[in-house]
C-alpha cells in the first residue's frame, strides 16, 4: 500500500458492453485510450453487476451493498437518504467528491431540470455537482442554449424525443428505421461527452497538492438513443461489423419472456419486434454504438491528457467500468432488462495506479460492483462504514491467490414484468432462479459460453443445477442486510 492518499477518478460508462472495448478482445472498435488503461494498468475477467439497469447498479456501486439491501431494486426508486455512499465516506475523510455527468440515483422522466432536485440536503456526500441524463436536461442542456443555440436546438428536440420514444406504446414507436438510431448533425465539441470531460478538466485543473478528490466521471452513452455525431456517426460501416450472436431457435428453451419481448409484446418502455430488422439494420445499431463508444474514448483521452499536463497522473488511482451491458442483436434482442446473458451482467473492470496497481496484468477472479467501494476505500486508507459488504479487490491485485468470489449474485426485482430474480454466475456455470416459476436457466459457461441452449431441464446436470440452487440459497442467506449494528447481546 502507498503511504500517500491517491486522487481518485471513477469512470463509469452507461449500457456499454464489456467486449466492445480493444482491451477486452474486440479488433473491431477503436478505444486506444480505454486500451491505454488497461496496458498500465489491471483487468478483470471475471467482474459482474449485482442488477441489469441503471439505477440498481449505480447505488450498488456507490453504497458496496447488495440492492436487495439498499433499496433501490428497480429503476424509479431513488436512493434512500439513510444510506452511506462512497462520496460521502471520502468527503468525511478529507477528500474534495463531485459528481460529473449521469448519476441516476433518483429518477428520470419527471418535470424537473435538473436531477439533483431530488437529492438529500447532503446531497448524497457530492461537494460538487454537474449532471446531465439521458434526456440530455440538466446543466448541460443550459450550459449549451449559452455555448451553442443551433446545437441548443438539435439536442433539445433529441432530449424530448428520447423520453417520447419510451413513454409510447408499440404500436407507436418509431418502426422507421432501426431503434432509437438517429443522424446528429451536431459539433462533437457541444456533445454530453465532451461536456463531461470539460467538467472533469476543470475539476482537475482547479485541484491543488493539500486536498485529494473523488470525481464520479459518468458518460451517459453508449446508453441509446444511439446518436453520435459525424465523424463518429460515420465511422463503422455497419456492413463490415460482425453479425449479432445467435441461434435459430434458441429462444424456445428460454423463459416465456425472451419471447415475448422479441415481438414487441414484453413490459419494458422499450417494446420494438425484433424479427423485422435486418443483418444490415442491426449492423447500423452496432455502428452507432461503437461510435458513442469511441467519442467516449476521445474524452477520456483529453482526461487523461490534463492529468498528466497538470502532474497528476501518478498521485491519481483510475477505475473504469459500466452500470451494465446491452444485448446489442445478441439472441435476436436488444437493450437490457430481465436477460442476464454475459454481455448484460458482465462488466468491464479496469484498475490504474503507477507504482501501485500491477502493469499490464488481467486476473480471472469473480468480483462484483460491490467491491468496488471498499476497493477505492482500502486503496484512500479509509475504513468501510458497517453494512457495506463487498470485499476489497485489493488483495487479488497485491498477488493473493485465495482472495476474489467463487460466484457472483445478481438480482433484479422488475415489477413492470412481474418477476423476482437471483442469478449466481461462477467459472463453470451460470444459474437463474425466478421465484415463483418452474422454469429457470442453467448453462455450461465453458461449454456453451454464447448461452445457447438452457440445461434447466436436462436431467443430465440435474446435480449441477442442485449444487448451484444450494449455493445460491446460502449466498442469499449470506448476504442478508447486516444492518443495524448489534452494540449488545440483548
Amino acid at each position: 500500500m502507498a503511504d500517500r492518499r491517491p486522487n481518485i477518478i471513477l469512470f463509469m460508462c452507461d449500457q456499454l458492453r464489456f467486449d466492445a472495448l480493444g482491451c477486452y478482445g474486440n479488433n473491431q472498435i477503436h478505444t486506444p485510450h480505454i486500451d491505454s488503461l488497461a496496458l498500465n494498468g489491471s483487468t478483470f475477467d471475471n467482474h459482474f453487476v449485482q442488477n441489469p439497469v441503471c439505477s440498481p447498479s449505480r447505488c450498488t456501486v456507490l453504497t458496496g451493498r447488495y440492492p436487495k439491501n439498499h433499496g433501490t431494486r428497480d429503476n424509479g426508486i431513488p436512493l434512500r437518504d439513510s444510506e452511506i455512499t462512497l462520496a460521502e465516506t471520502l468527503r468525511d475523510n478529507g477528500y474534495r467528491t463531485a459528481a460529473i455527468g449521469k448519476m441516476h440515483i433518483t429518477t428520470q422522466f419527471v418535470p424537473k431540470e435538473d436531477e439533483q432536485e431530488d437529492w438529500p440536503e447532503d446531497n448524497y456526500g457530492f461537494d460538487i455537482i454537474h449532471t446531465t441524463c439521458d434526456c440530455k436536461t440538466g446543466e448541460y442542456l443550459d450550459w449549451l442554449k449559452a455555448a451553442s443555440p443551433e446545437d441548443y436546438e438539435e439536442v433539445k428536440m433529441q432530449g424530448e424525443r428520447k423520453a417520447k420514444e419510451d413513454r409510447a406504446s408499440a404500436a407507436d414507436k418509431d418502426t422507421g428505421g432501426p431503434p432509437q438510431v438517429y443522424p446528429s448533425g451536431i459539433n462533437p465539441s457541444y456533445h454530453q461527452s465532451h461536456w463531461i470531460a470539460d467538467r472533469m478538466i476543470d475539476l482537475i485543473e482547479e485541484s491543488g497538492p493539500d486536498q485529494p478528490f473523488f470525481a464520479y466521471c459518468s458518460f451517459v452513452d453508449p446508453h441509446h438513443p444511439f446518436d453520435p455525431p459525424k465523424p463518429y456517426g460515420d465511422m463503422y460501416d455497419p456492413d463490415a461489423l460482425e453479425v449479432p450472436v445467435r441461434m435459430e431457435g434458441e429462444l424456445l428453451d428460454k423463459p416465456p419472456h425472451f419471447r415475448k419481448a422479441l415481438t414487441a409484446r414484453g413490459f419494458s418502455n422499450e417494446k420494438y419486434d425484433y424479427r423485422k430488422l435486418t443483418d444490415h439494420q442491426w449492423g447500423q445499431v452496432k455502428a452507432a454504438y461503437y461510435g458513442m463508444i469511441t467519442l467516449i474514448d476521445d474524452n477520456i483521452g483529453r482526461i487523461l491528457n490534463a492529468l498528466r499536463e497538470n502532474g497528476l497522473e501518478k498521485d491519481t488511482l483510475i477505475l473504469f467500468t459500466n452500470d451494465h451491458g446491452e444485448l446489442l442483436g445478441d439472441h435476436g434482442l436488444l437493450f437490457k432488462g430481465p436477460f442476464h446473458y454475459d454481455c448484460i451482467i458482465k462488466a468491464p473492470m479496469i484498475i490504474k495506479w503507477p507504482g501501485v496497481v500491477p502493469q499490464g496484468s488481467r486476473y480471472s477472479q469473480v468480483t462484483e460492483h460491490v467491491d468496488i467501494m471498499p476497493t477505492l476505500l482500502e486503496y484512500a486508507g479509509v475504513r468501510p462504514p458497517y453494512g457495506v459488504q463487498g470485499c476489497s479487490m485489493a488483495p487479488i491485485l497485491r498477488g493473493d491467490k485465495g482472495a476474489g468470489k467463487e460466484y457472483a449474485m445478481t438480482e433484479f426485482n422488475c415489477y413492470d414484468w412481474g418477476l423476482s430474480v437471483k442469478t449466481l454466475t461462477g467459472r463453470n456455470y451460470k444459474l437463474t432462479y425466478y421465484a415463483g416459476e418452474e422454469y429457470g436457466e442453467l448453462y455450461d459457461r465453458n461449454l456453451d459460453p454464447e448461452e445457447f441452449k438452457n440445461l434447466w431441464d436436462d436431467e443430465a446436470y440435474g446435480a449441477v443445477k442442485a449444487y448451484m440452487m444450494k449455493k445460491l440459497m446460502d449466498r442469499i442467506i449470506e448476504t442478508e442486510d447486516p444492518l443495524p449494528l448489534r452494540i449488545g447481546k440483548y
